[in-house]
Formats: C-alpha cells, structure tokens, sequence
C-alpha cells in the first residue's frame, strides 16, 4: 500500500508544471542549506566533545576551543543596523549624515557595520601605523555608544555587516589562533587555532576576513579558511596571499598588472581592472579605482557600469550601497545605479579640509 501511495504521488507531481528557480532563489537556497548543515554539525561536534570529555580533531588540524559552544549554535545573520550616512571626524562619529553626534573617548580610527550596530574602533592618535592598543565603541541603533571590553594590538580585525561578530587572530611565534568575539558582550564565540602561517609582515598576527561562516587568514605565501563553527580549516586556493578581502563570497585577487573580482568557491573572474578594486557592503558593486569623468562603479549582477562624482575623490558606503564623499568641502551621496549625487552641507564645525573618515575603509597600513 505504501508503494503504490508513493508511485501514485509521483506519478502526480510529474504533472505539475513547477517554474525554475531564479538564480538568486538558488544561490540564496544553497547558501540557507549549507548554512543549516554547518549548524548540525557544530551542535554533533559539541555533543562529541561534551560526550568524550575530550577535543575532537577537524579536517586541517584545527583544534577548536570555544568559550561557550551554545552561543554559535544559532543563526545570528540579519541586517546591518541603519544609522543613516555615518562617517568620523577626530574623536566624533555622525549619524544620519550629521544629524546626530556621537563622541568617542578617543579619535574614531575605523567604522565597520554589523547586524549590532556601527563598531568604531578607536585609538589615541588616529594612527593605523604605530597607534596601538585600540579599543572598541559600539554605536546601536538608538545612537548611543557602549564600550567593548576588548584591547587589540596591530592586528587587522574585520566584521561582516550581517553578523554581530568581529574576527581577528592571535599568534605566538608560528602558532596561531583565529578568534571571533561577540560585539554586544565582548565575550569569545569560537577560538580555533591553525598552522601553516609564518610571515604576515609587520602585523602582530595575521590579517583576517570575516564572510558568513567563515573567517579567511592569510599570511604572504597563501589564504586558510576557517569555518568557525565547526573548526574546520582548509586551504581557501582561491584567496589571494596578503591582507584578506572577502564579501559574500567574493574577493579582490590583486596583481602587478590588474585586479580581479573573483568567487571564491570557482575562481571564476567577475571583473577585472587595472587599478585598485573596492567591494560594496553586499558585494554586489565594486569601485574601480580612478576614471577620468568620475569613479567608475561595476555591477557584479548585472555587469553594468557608471561613473560616480569625481574621480579624485574617495568614497565609502552605506549599508544600503549608496556611495560617500567629500566633494568640494559637501557631504556627497551618490547611486551606484545612476552615478548620480546629492550634496549636503558638512555638520556645523567641521572643516571642509577636515579628515573624513568613512565606512568601506579599515585605515591600516
């Protein structure tokens, strides 16, 4: 009887005349169904090591040492925190495109978006170079800043603006760790250490980049993934060696001759340009260094370009895509679609030769 119920119900849904799924539809299913996967198997790795009493070992010779297992064996990715048009001037972050102010108990070094807020990393000097330690401030969607009790030295962190997360690492001598905190209460979701890595330069440990699961180290021989759910490290063969840069599964793969948008799963090349290559918070627009009538801006999607503004000009992102700048001493807001601009005065105070900082940029050197 089951068997035949069950010839019957196919028999049946071979009749149904069932469209094919966009492509965003199938990227965004794959992505969902890798993501629940990755789930299961964090909360099986958990259960094991709660069983044993004893580390579990993961493909790539990680040694995953949580702090609180339970806290990752959740879906926390949602949407950046909207505070308007955001950027930093010494020691006072603007909301709203100067609406609102927000002052730091230092000078506000660098601004990344997360699904928690704007984190505003933040130093005495203003210094990338030399301007350690750095703290941390978390601005929330109610504008008012709370302190993270975090101190990092010259390291390159990175958040993803759809998580409440910040990625860095540590090292002692070749060892190293990959570390992710929680920005709402400083505490430690997942540590896991990896190896391989031995020269990343003058940084204190290797830079890090922080997309979805994933936390991509690198050193200048070559790129690690690091699933920090499930301590899971493999080589990410697509990434290129030097300070990470991954959004959405895309990356900058720089060169002597030209820069190249790549997937990082394919290798596939999305774009190519002979000067510097930006990404958008969602990955889906690329600054493309300078042109002559403005910055040229590439839709990854659609494969379309425009110019932007001035091409002398540099320009951050909101969390919705729109592109930031100073021009000719005005707050500038500008379409990736259009290219077009809207002007509007700088907030009461601030010099039109003042240093801008945006979000888009990690001002280390």
């Amino acid at each position: 009887m089951t068997d035949r119920l069950s010839a019957l119900l196919h028999e049946q849904a071979d009749l149904l005349d069932v469209p094919m799924p966009t492509a965003h539809e199938a990227i965004t299913a794959g992505r969902r169904i890798r993501r629940r996967r990755r789930l299961t198997q964090a909360g099986v790795a958990a259960a094991v090591v709660a069983v044993l009493g004893v580390g579990a070992a993961f493909v790539g010779g990680a040694a995953p040492d949580r702090s609180d297992p339970d806290t990752i064996a959740t879906d926390p990715q949602g949407e950046p925190v909207d505070l308007g048009v955001v950027f930093a001037v010494d020691d006072t972050v603007y909301l709203d495109g100067g609406a609102a102010e927000v002052k730091m108990p230092e000078v506000a070094q660098t601004l990344y978006y997360t699904s928690a807020g704007l984190l505003v990393r933040t130093n005495k000097t203003g210094d990338s170079d030399g301007g350690a330690p750095f703290h941390f401030q978390l601005v929330g969607a109610d504008g008012k800043a709370q302190p993270l009790d975090l101190t990092l030295g010259e390291v390159v962190p990175s958040t993803d603006p759809t998580q409440p997360y910040l990625a860095y690492s540590e090292a002692d001598g070749d060892a190293v760790r990959v570390i992710v905190v929680d920005v709402t209460t400083g505490e430690q979701v997942a540590r896991v250490a990896v190896t391989g890595l031995t020269d990343w330069g003058g940084w204190i440990a290797p830079p890090v980049a922080l997309d979805g699961d994933t936390v991509y180290v690198s050193d200048f021989s070559h790129a690690l993934a690091v699933d920090w759910r499930t301590g899971e490290v493999v080589p990410a063969e697509h990434v290129s060696p030097g300070p990470p840069t991954v959004v959405r599964g895309r990356t900058i793969a720089p060169s002597d001759a030209a820069a190249q948008v790549v997937e990082v799963d394919s290798g596939d090349v999305l774009f190519e340009s002979r000067g510097w290559l930006r990404l958008s918070p969602d990955g889906r627009y690329a600054i493309a260094g300078e042109g002559a009538s403005g910055v040229p801006v590439q839709d990854l999607d659609d494969g379309t370009s425009v110019d932007v503004g001035k091409g002398s000009v540099t320009y951050g992102w909101t969390t919705d895509d729109q592109l930031v700048g100073i021009v000719d001493g005005q707050l500038a807001v500008c379409s990736p679609e259009s290219g077009r601009c809207t002007t509007s005065p700088l907030p009461s105070g601030v010099s039109s030769d003042a240093f801008v900082r945006l979000p888009g940029f990690t001002y280390e050197s």
